[in-house]
């Protein structure tokens, strides 16, 4: 578990995507959990630091991936916790709508199934979760995409990945709408933060 900020960490053990912890005194949240063979060893790495996953109360996804994704039911199962979400990635999760009609998503669609998890809240567009914590829509990666900003910190999930001058674009491929996903990171890098939290680098602070 490294700590980035009095409230921001990166827990190291989650399998698939990066995943952090963000601890703002009466609300706690795992952001984007990652796959279920991590699910222990993130715990274990939660108790190493004296920490407890019982202390969550809220877990945030930046999107529907299972790679982010598909060990929230689980932490939700085990922790009551409350699950937010993207309001368009939900109805994907639960074939309301179709996922984008692009290659890799399509692909991905027919090889893995994700389970949407309990205690769900829809985020619908820009707002605020809680005191401090904005969602922000970047839907260029999926359609209910959402960074998080808390203070200074900027959750980025696959809208890009980071180095010390800033975001940098995903492969275009992955994205579902590569245009969305550039007008997206030019958003996210205007936003002020000391520190990019990215679901795909390494976490890093702006110069």
């Amino acid at each position: 578990m490294k700590q980035l900020t009095d409230h921001a960490f990166w827990l190291t053990s989650a399998t698939g995507a990066h995943c952090y912890w963000l601890d703002a005194g009466d609300r706690v949240a795992i952001i984007d959990p990652g796959m279920k063979p991590g699910l222990n060893p993130v715990a274990r790495e939660l108790r190493a630091a004296g920490r407890s996953p019982y202390e969550v109360t809220d877990i945030l996804l930046t999107h529907y991936d299972l790679d982010h994704s598909a060990a929230a039911a689980e932490w939700q199962r085990r922790t009551g916790a409350r699950t937010w979400i993207g309001a368009e990635d939900a109805a994907i999760l639960t074939g309301a709508v179709p996922p984008p009609a692009t290659s890799f998503r399509q692909f991905m669609a027919a090889i893995t199934r994700v389970e949407l998890p309990g205690n769900l809240h829809l985020i619908d567009g820009d707002t605020e979760l809680w005191p401090g914590l904005a969602a922000l829509h970047t839907p260029g990666h999926t359609p209910g995409h959402h960074s998080f900003r808390y203070e200074r910190v900027l959750f980025v999930g696959d809208t890009g990945t980071a180095d010390a001058d800033g975001l940098r674009p995903m492969a275009s491929f992955i994205m579902s709408d590569p245009l969305q996903g550039l007008a997206d990171l030019a958003r996210l890098q205007a936003v002020g933060a000391d520190w990019l939290c990215c679901g795909h680098s390494d976490p890093v602070r702006r110069r």
